[in-house]
């Protein structure tokens, strides 16, 4: 019979695997960047984190929560968004951490349906674009001079840093299942 520690080192490897298999397509974007996913400290938190990004299809959203502590609820409408309404629910994650693929362009509503996380703010909004934006040519026209090159809100492709936040989410998700151990 496998012990805890060995289905905790098998998640982490599957986890691992699905980062590695998947990272040439897209970028991926750690909702509320190093806060992770959790209450949020003010009830525009995640909204201001999302204005902040230009996400496509294929990008992919990892969300960096404790299982039975935070959950991901998706509805389809910014009504039932707005009002952290659990019915007509599109998906629901409850084992964390999740990673999101996006397939499709337009709305999507996610929010946190555990007691009134919701209604304190653990929620966002993302506006999937058909692709990413396209960088401006080295050799612009010299009337462009005004424009602003450096956009530092733009996402960037997966890093090295990147992947170690995610590593440090991820063992603090699984850092009390292996301390019952």
């Amino acid at each position: 019979m496998a012990s805890r520690t060995q289905y905790a080192f098998l998640l982490l490897s599957a986890v691992m695997a699905s980062l590695f298999a998947g990272s040439a397509a897209g970028v991926y974007h750690i909702i509320g960047a190093g806060k992770g996913w959790r209450m949020a400290p003010n009830k525009t938190y995640y909204a201001d984190w999302a204005r902040t990004r230009n996400i496509s299809v294929g990008d992919k959203l990892m969300f960096l929560y404790r299982s039975g502590v935070y959950n991901i609820v998706e509805v389809p409408t910014k009504e039932l968004f707005d009002a952290c309404s659990m019915r007509n629910i599109t998906n629901r994650w409850q084992n964390g951490p999740t990673i999101i693929e996006l397939t499709q362009p337009g709305p999507r509503y996610y929010f946190c349906g555990v007691g009134k996380h919701c209604e304190e703010g653990e929620k966002v909004a993302i506006n999937v674009s058909v692709s990413a934006p396209t960088l401006p040519d080295s050799d612009a026209d010299a009337d462009d001079d005004d424009a602003d090159d450096s956009d530092s809100s733009a996402a960037t492709p997966a890093t090295a840093a990147d992947l170690l936040i995610y590593l440090a989410g991820l063992a603090a998700c699984l850092l009390p299942a292996l301390l019952l151990i």
